[in-house]
């Protein structure tokens, strides 16, 4: 079975046939691998008792996925760009959303993979059509999928990303590929990272579905 085929039926086994999926057979492999990654983060917030719906850029229900495929502005509606809404009882609403830009600390605006934000955030910046700010972040993941070894230019440059996005909760950087020095590299800077996060790695996805648990734990303590 193909990588792209391995990714699609995780997808499914996730979605359980609630949401359209949305994806093509021309989808690459890294749109593929964001929507997995994208999965994992939407079964820890239902394990956490979140309602989840999808909802397109006017607000509307929408019942198929339609995410940006190229770095977007979270208030274009050229297309009807859609995004989840997390609900957990009695708490602020979240909105996830794929490929859109944050403004970092030094006011510059950078591209998120996936992005778990406030909703009263997201209605701003759609309002007044700017870039959410990474302070009212929950969440921002970088998402890559690679057929070879990580290069150590990655680690690198997610720390200077790590160190722009002061996020509420967490940076973290996820691919279904491995390094040592990598690895080395971002646990000693204390970054959160998670390699080899791929269909049938069981433990590893686990773990990272369970720290992104903690994430949505810490939220509803503190709201």
């Amino acid at each position: 079975m193909s990588i792209n085929s391995r990714l699609k039926q995780a997808i499914s086994s996730f979605i359980g046939g609630k949401i359209e999926p949305g994806y093509t057979s021309e989808s690459k492999t890294s749109e593929l691998y964001v929507r997995y990654i994208l999965e994992i983060l939407l079964s820890a917030a239902n394990n956490e008792g979140a309602l989840i719906y999808c909802q397109d850029a006017n607000g509307d229900e929408a019942n198929s996925y339609l995410f940006r495929r190229s770095p977007g502005q979270i208030y274009t509606k050229t297309e009807p760009f859609t995004h989840l809404v997390l609900e957990f009882p009695g708490k602020p609403l979240l909105e996830v959303h794929v490929g859109i830009m944050v403004r970092g600390i030094s006011e510059i605006a950078h591209e998120c993979d996936i992005a778990v934000l406030n909703r009263e955030e997201a209605n701003r910046c759609r309002k007044i059509r700017c870039e959410p700010d990474c302070s009212r972040v929950l969440i921002a993941i970088e998402c890559k999928h690679y057929e070879s070894e990580l290069d150590l230019d990655l680690a690198r440059s997610f720390i200077g990303l790590a160190a722009e996005l002061q996020v509420e909760g967490d940076c973290y950087f996820v691919s279904n590929s491995s390094s040592v020095s990598v690895g080395k590299l971002l646990a000693t800077r204390g970054l959160i990272w998670e390699l080899n996060i791929a269909p049938g790695n069981t433990n590893n996805v686990n773990r990272l579905r369970y720290s992104f648990q903690r994430n949505f734990k810490d939220f509803k303590a503190k709201y």
